[in-house]
């Protein structure tokens, strides 16, 4: 009788996923193994054995309090329930392997922690009374750990894309933790023009392979959407004719090709996301280099999304966040609508013949808001960087001029979370309201209705949100382009003059005046003059260098002042 030997293989511990999965010996090349090149195969890279982290990533106290902090509160803020628990075992990956991103990790967490009630449990604070300020300069602190091991490191987008664009990520929530919009759009914007350089590196297997799959899921699967949607939502929240033109690239991946429904809710915002980053890519293309019409327009894009949303019944999701969650795609819909429709506008007048539109909006804003009181923490963060109503509400306020429909806007933002995703809507809420009060001011009521004229209409406002008061103090209304009188511009040459004397010989060729108000306090100062109260002086374009990290401007002004803490002066 014979007897049958089971010859054992010793499974190999080591090697690419790929070569593993097709049992093949790996000769473990990085980053893509021979045997998959020579085949033509992704090569879907190594395991990560978890290692002891080196001596100078060891995490102190605060890091370590810092982390635990991001984990529990932080990440879910940012990302919400549903996809939290996705991001964080990246974070905490890179954050114990690099230097860089554990800096801004606990930077980002110390900032969230400041604006958390005092009477919340926190980890972080050391005493209730000094525990915001604490907290905010700890943010600070690392905040610049942070760019300075960027600097360097000096990092290459083309080695390390996926570490690249986290700190990227990191960095445009901290700067909208603290309503930085114009550090925000510079970091989203350096994000953005990275991304699609990558995208377009990697358009061919022989770039494509120097990547292991881990790293390219993370890039186009994650990263990718996240930017999108960031893009989108500046162009939404700020003026969004405006929000991020002439920044030297074609944003735009090609048209996407919309499904003829869509198998899930996520689904569904992904594709928004990616059709409104195509929309505006082609009206901020098509207003700088005035352009012919693409081969789809962005009404074509929009309403096939809204056919496909029309079309799908999302019968597998929880009854209460398929009728919400609809709802708030549809409320974005109309919105993306009038932006597609009126960005090209000079004129204010032409949002009035939307009124039945932002009627409608604030109706299904109505509807949302019903639906969130019943089960509030179910839809506390519907998807990742969500923004919920503010958008919408923001647009309405700040563009319709129907006096009765405007401040039901203003109201139901007010109605609203304090925060939604890393967005304040309360801060939100306050510019709107600034905004119809100066636009009204003044004004003959006829019942309800105010009748405001062009030159009164406000297309943009810069504040300064005074938290514990509860109200805004203006720093910048719409009149910016008033002409200057021949009095005062030969004053102001004459103090410049005073000021500096090797001036005197110089030909003014013209005379400007300069809105310096992106930060707390309006005052983003190159040099001070003591002599003369509030006055600060800029050469060219040097003050947009401060805008580029805008926390540190305020701390700059201080300083000058001799105001800084001194837990900064060492800094």
């Amino acid at each position: 009788m014979k007897t049958s030997t089971t010859i054992t293989r010793r499974k190999a511990r080591t090697g690419c996923l790929t070569c593993k999965s097709r049992h093949v010996k790996c000769d473990e090349q990085k980053p893509a193994c021979l045997s998959c090149v020579s085949t033509k195969r992704i090569c879907e890279g190594y395991l990560v054995v978890p290692q002891s982290i080196s001596s100078e990533n060891e995490l102190s106290d605060t890091e370590r309090r810092a982390f635990a902090f991001f984990r529990s509160r932080t990440v879910h803020r940012v990302f919400g329930q549903q996809d939290a628990g996705d991001w964080i075992s990246v974070f905490l990956y890179f954050g114990h392997n690099e230097v860089s991103v554990k800096h801004a990790i606990t930077a980002l967490a110390s900032l969230h922690e400041s604006f958390e009630p005092n009477n919340t449990s926190t980890w972080i604070r050391k005493s209730p009374k000094h525990a915001s300020k604490t907290a905010e300069i700890l943010a600070l602190k690392h905040y610049t750990e942070a760019i300075k091991s960027l600097r360097s490191e000096s990092l290459n987008m083309s080695s390390k894309p996926d570490l690249t664009m986290i700190l990227c990520i990191i960095f445009i929530c901290f700067e909208q933790f603290r309503s930085g919009d114009a550090a925000c759009i510079v970091h989203l914007t350096a994000g953005l023009k990275l991304l699609y350089w990558w995208r377009s590196y990697t358009n061919n297997y022989t770039k494509l392979k120097e990547y292991s799959r881990p790293t390219l899921e993370l890039m186009n699967e994650k990263i990718t959407p996240v930017l999108q949607r960031l893009r989108v939502q500046f162009s939404l929240c700020m003026d969004s004719r405006h929000a991020l033109n002439n920044i030297g690239i074609q944003l735009c991946l090609p048209a996407p090709t919309m499904p003829s429904s869509y198998a899930s809710l996520d689904v569904a915002r992904r594709y928004f996301d990616r059709g409104m980053n195509y929309v505006f890519s082609t009206l901020e293309e098509r207003q700088i280099t005035n352009c012919q019409q693409p081969n789809m327009s962005p009404m074509t894009i929009l309403r096939r999304w809204k056919d496909a949303l029309d079309a799908s019944d999302f019968a597998t999701e929880p009854p209460e966040l398929r009728g919400c969650i609809r709802k708030l795609l549809e409320l974005y819909y109309h919105v993306s609508v009038i932006i597609a429709e009126t960005y090209d506008k000079e004129e204010e007048l032409i949002f009035d013949d939307y009124l039945e539109t932002f009627q409608f909006i604030v109706n299904l804003t109505e509807e949302i808001l019903e639906i969130w009181q019943v089960a509030s923490q179910q839809f506390s963060l519907l998807f990742s960087f969500d923004l919920g109503i503010t958008p919408p509400m923001f647009l309405v306020a700040s563009r319709c001029r129907d006096s009765r429909i405007r401040w039901k806007a203003v109201n139901l933002m007010f109605q609203s979370t304090l925060y939604h995703g890393v967005w304040r809507d309360q801060y939100s809420g306050l510019c709107a309201q600034r905004i119809v009060e100066l636009e009204e001011k003044g004004l003959e009521r006829i019942g309800e209705s105010v009748y405001v004229p062009e030159h009164r209409r406000i297309r943009k406002i810069s504040a300064d949100i005074q938290e514990e008061k509860g109200h805004i103090t203006d720093v910048s209304v719409p009149q910016t382009d008033l002409p200057i009188t021949f009095e005062a511009e030969k004053t102001c040459q004459g103090f410049l003059v005073e000021l500096f004397p090797e001036w005197s010989n110089r030909k003014f060729s013209n005379t400007s005046v300069y809105w310096g108000c992106d930060s707390p306090m309006g005052d983003f100062p190159i040099d001070y003059y003591p002599q003369s109260e509030g006055l600060f002086l800029a050469t060219g374009d040097s003050s947009h260098a401060l805008k580029v990290f805008s926390i540190v401007g305020e701390k700059v002004v201080d300083s000058i002042e001799g105001n800084l803490e001194s837990e900064l002066q060492e800094l």
